[in-house]
């Protein structure tokens, strides 16, 4: 019996990233059992630790592109507890991850724990803003600030306000923070040059 659980495990992570499914699920469901719902205004946490699969080649430091696919645990934690994510599958919404810009103070060293702090800090019309935020827990120096733009993707063309409309905390939209100005300044500086380009 034991061997074929092994060669089932072998097989599911051979062919599929069966360990993104479980941590997706024990995301979610942690945050729906001992946390509950909360507001579209608060911080939510998630936790990890820097392991052998997350490393640079010289096993050190946390590469960015495993910080990223971190960033959707939380993101998936987010969702749930404010309700974006039932919401969505009402009206038929998915959203999708368009870009990020990320500042890397340094980075989480081997197996050093660290927290993800997710918070909302703006939506547009398309898409809404996710700042994240990743700190060790044996300093509590904030190692990486990360923003996520997500964008929403509709059958009927909603819009982030329509997903957001009615849930708690959407009552007043965020001020855009300065560095977001700056942030689509450049994206439209980058898309212009690359049109010009053709």
């Amino acid at each position: 019996m034991y061997n074929y659980v092994v060669t089932l495990f072998v097989i599911l992570n051979a062919f599929f990233d069966f360990n993104y499914f479980i941590k997706t699920l024990y995301g979610v469901w942690s945050g729906r059992i001992c946390k509950g719902k909360c507001t579209l205004n608060e911080v939510t946490t998630v936790y990890g630790i820097c392991s052998f699969r997350d490393c640079n080649i010289t096993f050190n430091s946390i590469r960015l592109a495993r910080l990223i696919r971190q960033l959707d645990f939380a993101r998936y934690n987010f969702y749930d507890r404010t309700g974006i994510y039932q919401r969505s599958k009402e009206l038929k919404v998915t959203s999708l991850q368009g870009c990020t810009l990320t500042v890397t103070y340094e980075p989480v060293p081997l197996f050093w724990r660290y927290k993800i702090e997710t918070e909302l800090v703006y939506w547009d019309d398309r898409s809404l803003f996710l700042e994240h935020k990743v700190i060790t827990l044996c300093d509590a120096r904030v190692r990486s600030f990360i923003v996520s733009r997500q964008h929403v993707i509709g059958e009927n063309a909603q819009s982030a306000s329509s997903l957001l409309e009615g849930l708690p905390g959407s009552e007043v939209r965020p001020v855009c923070r300065e560095y977001l100005k700056d942030w689509f300044k450049s994206m439209e500086i980058s898309s212009a040059k690359l049109r010009s380009v053709k």
